[in-house]
């Protein structure tokens, strides 16, 4: 090579190699391979390139550039491998200075993945637009591609899919950014709570990127996660955690329609990637996981890295400090005349936590000297405790109901099984006269009184959804407009008049296609400009491969309308 292109700020290496491409005056993509890395085998990739070394040797001489600045500061490396181990990540290195891809990608992880990847290279509008003020170019940023950043921090507003495929066509050819790639089709939008949580994890995956920090082995994050988990309430130090606590409770903070949107959802009442993450095993999963998991325990990322959490410099693990405080308590209430539950509740373990620690500490408990029980001369049911114990719980159970007069008994001990099983064990017969039972009454529905209200409805959605911008009409879109998207498509066997209405109008993706055409000319028209391909495909939101299997149709219109038709042979 002759020259070089300077990378930009957060340029990917790929779009790098794709300005280069450009310059370099070869008609054909394999020439440009051939001129970058001195051979023919190499394969175009966006995250994690390979044969950088070979890169390097064939550059100008002097060359100031090296295979690991492009590495850490020009690809995807430093996030994907952020949690690896260090000899896993220091393989990956070598091998994307003289390996093959297929290794990487299994090395790392991203095979074996159930995270699905990007389909589109990203961009920034705003960013799109101040490259070209500041560089006279646009670019690929970095952190636009990783999968599970849906904003640019910097302008605080969503990304879009450019019309180029990351994986896909022609292997060998490096695909810079361009107004002819990076269309804006139609506006995205987020609610104010999505967008907060996305601001959060591309901060934090900006963090991964711009610092080239130590390598971990998986025990690290294991032992700086279960800090905050016992301090948080989560885990025991017995290394009990609190499963379902901790995973509704994630729910809550980040909300199941933005842990669907990046690849991570959480079921309550099942096992998955979360408590995968935090149980003592060796597995590694996607970066992106690590960052919720961090950010719901409050611990900044800088920190998860380079700070041992629950140590300081007068105590080198404060966490052993706290087991033998948990150590001396429980010697300390074993001795008391306490009862194996009595201790368990008071320290928050289970029984069989609390019988294996005294059998650790070598504790000899009172209870094994009068007969293994703690009433050695009378039943528990006949004793006073058990008497304060029955009314105590009498008066909790009497107290929910009254706190909740619309629920049953059912519902009620849903969250409050402890005081129900006590009761139903030890004082049966109350129980039954206090236990609440609702009938429930099953309202059943007129379909055609419904049928016949609805219809207009849908005939005004409809109306409005063919004025203004287009928008496809579906039994989906109209259902989510009239806010009874839960029912109505599944329902509309029983609504005979709304059915055969919404079933005139519903539209195909093609027919869709082309009356957003027919919008976009009537659009340009009303501005007084000539229509040309690309700005029927801006304006319309239309891409050319879309417009290739509707061309017969575009061309009609067009013809009516006494426009010239010759642009349409351009249609790849």
């Amino acid at each position: 090579m002759n020259f070089f292109p300077t990378p930009y700020p957060d340029e990917l290496l790929y779009s790098v190699l794709g300005r280069y491409c450009i310059r370099s005056g070869n008609i054909r993509e394999i020439h440009n391979i051939q001129d970058m890395f001195g051979s023919r085998n190499v394969i175009a990739s966006m995250e994690l390139p390979t044969q950088l070394e070979a890169l390097i040797a064939n550059m100008p001489v002097n060359t100031k550039y090296t295979a690991e600045q492009f590495i850490y500061k020009h690809t995807l490396f430093p996030f994907y491998a952020a949690f690896i181990p260090s000899k896993r990540a220091k393989e990956i290195v070598q091998a994307m200075k003289n390996g093959e891809g297929k290794t990487i990608y299994i090395k790392i992880g991203l095979v074996s993945n159930t995270v699905i990847l990007n389909r589109f290279f990203r961009f920034c509008p705003e960013c799109f637009k101040k490259d070209i003020e500041t560089f006279g170019e646009p670019y690929w940023h970095r952190i636009h591609q990783v999968t599970g950043v849906f904003v640019c921090l910097k302008h605080k507003m969503p990304l879009c899919d450019s019309t180029e495929l990351i994986r896909a066509g022609n292997r060998q050819r490096f695909i810079s950014a361009s107004h002819e790639n990076c269309i804006v089709e139609k506006e995205i939008s987020y609610s104010n709570d999505l967008m907060e949580k996305m601001l959060w994890i591309a901060e934090d995956t900006e963090i991964l990127l711009n610092n080239q920090f130590g390598f971990r082995e998986g025990q690290w994050f294991k032992s700086q996660f279960r800090v905050k988990l016992i301090e948080k309430g989560y885990a025991r130090m017995n290394n009990y955690i609190h499963q379902k606590k901790l995973k509704q409770d994630f729910v809550d903070f980040y909300g199941q329609e933005y842990l669907a949107l990046v690849q991570s959802p959480v079921s309550v009442n099942s096992g998955g990637w979360l408590p995968d993450m935090v149980r003592n095993n060796d597995r590694t999963t996607y970066s992106i996981r690590y960052l919720l998991l961090a950010r719901f325990l409050g611990i900044p990322i800088v920190d998860l890295f380079n700070t041992k959490l629950g140590s300081n410099d007068e105590d080198e693990n404060n966490i052993d400090a706290y087991q033998e405080l948990w150590d001396q308590r429980l010697i300390e209430l074993a001795q008391s005349g306490l009862s194996i539950r009595e201790i368990s509740d008071i320290l928050k373990s289970s029984t069989k936590t609390i019988r294996k620690a005294i059998d650790r500490l070598g504790i000899e408990e009172f209870w094994k000297f009068n007969g293994g029980g703690k009433y050695l001369h009378s039943k528990f049911t006949d004793t006073e405790e058990f008497r304060m114990k029955r009314e105590r719980l009498r008066e909790e159970w009497l107290e929910l109901h009254a706190q909740y007069p619309d629920k049953s008994s059912s519902q009620i001990r849903k969250n409050n099984d402890g005081v129900y099983a006590w009761l139903k064990k030890y004082d049966s017969e109350w129980m039954e006269e206090n236990y609440r039972r609702i009938k429930t009454v099953v309202n059943t529905v007129d379909w055609d009184k419904r049928d016949a209200e609805l219809l207009p409805k849908v005939k005004e959605v409809v109306k409005e959804m063919k004025q203004g911008k287009p928008e496809r009409i579906t039994w989906g879109g109209i259902g989510r407009k009239l806010g009874i998207s839960g029912w109505f498509a599944k329902s509309k066997n029983k609504l005979p008049f709304t059915k055969k209405y919404v079933d005139s109008v519903v539209e195909n993706l093609q027919e869709f296609q082309i009356r957003k055409i027919q919008w976009g000319m009537s659009q340009l028209e009303g501005e007084g400009k000539e229509i040309k391909l690309w700005n029927l495909v801006e304006t319309a939101g239309v891409k050319p491969r879309y417009m290739k299997n509707i061309s017969k149709e575009i061309k009609k219109i067009l013809e009516e309308k006494g426009y010239d038709t010759d642009f349409l042979s351009n249609l790849k």
